[in-house]
């Protein structure tokens, strides 16, 4: 017996260590506010802007924060000016020389997402309510992700256009509060046989860059935008077919996109440039990439595969494919870096847990 308690000791003692070697790769860290939901992660000159909202009463607010390390936060003071924007979330950034911010509340007779736009810096945020049928209405099909580069502010979207085809749509703003609906640029809009579709936007060395795809004869086709002003629009067609261009990650010197194949047993695909084959990475039934980080060495890509958060790490030509272990299990996650690492917001339905893991 004796000798027993002793071996289940020991036991438990490596058990115990291999659980503090997993652990160890990533640090939990306090929330920024209690019952915070950090549902996106914005790189800033001196840090990370969080997004999301807070409980507030039966419902929830809006609310962001800043940090330089992942550990210390500063509230970010938020102005709703509007019912809507009392009860959004807020949901994607661009930071420009503003910082805007797409939110999103549900509510109206049908329950369907209502957007809220907002303006401002690190410091405050301010709602400016648009009339309902700029972002709504009968032709809307979706308001997505906001991003900015110097002046320009820009949303992107899908509407019905008066043609009947549904095709891609941006917002301008010149000031992070009056916006523009563009519908009919012919590099973005549906042409004869086609459909149109954006899913992501970021900035990088051409200046705005969506992803999305294009469908034809029932098959889909990915392709990528690219803009300087957030006007003029270069439509590039990349290589490959029965594929959607998704996510899309840049810094100063390249981009990288991410997909999935749309055959009957569908794989992850990340493309190295918007000229270069795409390479094939995991498979799954279901997979919907949620966001690329581009670093010098390696790329990073939070992948939900079969409704299962993934951290896959490539190198910059698509190879050497890599999953990382995640601190816990995830139906949402959100990444980016920050000097002392990688911060992982991994995202439950009525909060958030953030984690810290030295740069791999």
């Amino acid at each position: 017996m004796r000798w027993s308690l002793v071996l289940l000791s020991v036991l438990a003692l490596i058990a115990g260590c291999a659980r503090g070697t997993t652990d160890s790769e990533w640090k939990e860290l306090a929330l920024p506010a209690s019952g915070a939901r950090v549902v996106e992660l914005v790189p800033v000159r001196d840090g990370v802007l969080a997004l999301g909202s807070v409980p507030s009463g039966e419902d929830r607010a809006p609310a962001a924060w800043t940090s330089s390390d992942g550990s210390h936060w500063r509230a970010v003071a938020v102005e709703p000016r509007s019912p809507y924007g009392s009860l959004a979330e807020l949901i994607s950034a661009g930071v420009g020389d503003r910082t805007v911010v797409l939110g999103r509340a549900f509510g109206g007779s049908h329950g369907n997402p209502r957007m809220t736009v907002w303006s401002g810096d690190s410091t405050k945020l301010v709602e400016y309510p648009q009339v309902f049928e700029l972002f709504g209405g009968p032709h809307s099909i979706a308001v997505t992700a906001a991003a900015s580069l110097g002046g320009t502010d820009l949303l992107i979207g899908g509407w019905d256009g008066a043609d009947g085809r549904y095709g891609v749509a941006v917002w301008v703003s010149a000031d992070g509060a009056n916006w523009q609906r563009r519908v009919d640029d012919p590099a973005l809009s549906s042409g004869a046989g086609e459909l149109t579709g954006a899913s992501a936007i970021t900035t990088g060395p051409a200046g705005f860059v969506i992803v999305g795809e294009t469908q034809r004869d029932g098959t889909q086709l990915p392709l990528e935008w690219t803009s300087r002003d957030g006007s003029a629009w270069q439509r590039i067609a990349m290589p490959g077919t029965a594929a959607l261009a998704t996510q899309v990650g840049c810094n100063p010197a390249r981009c990288t996109v991410f997909g999935q194949s749309t055959l009957a047993a569908p794989t992850v695909l990340c493309w190295p440039s918007d000229t270069a084959a795409a390479i094939p990475g995991p498979a799954a039934t279901t997979i919907d990439t949620l966001k690329v980080l581009v670093r010098d060495a390696r790329t990073f890509a939070v992948v939900r595969l079969d409704g299962a958060v993934h951290l896959l790490s490539v190198r910059p030509d698509c190879t050497d494919w890599q999953d990382l272990p995640l601190p816990v299990p995830a139906a949402r996650a959100q990444l980016t870096e920050l000097p002392n690492g990688l911060l992982l917001s991994t995202i439950e339905d009525n909060a958030s847990r953030l984690w810290l893991r030295a740069h791999p």
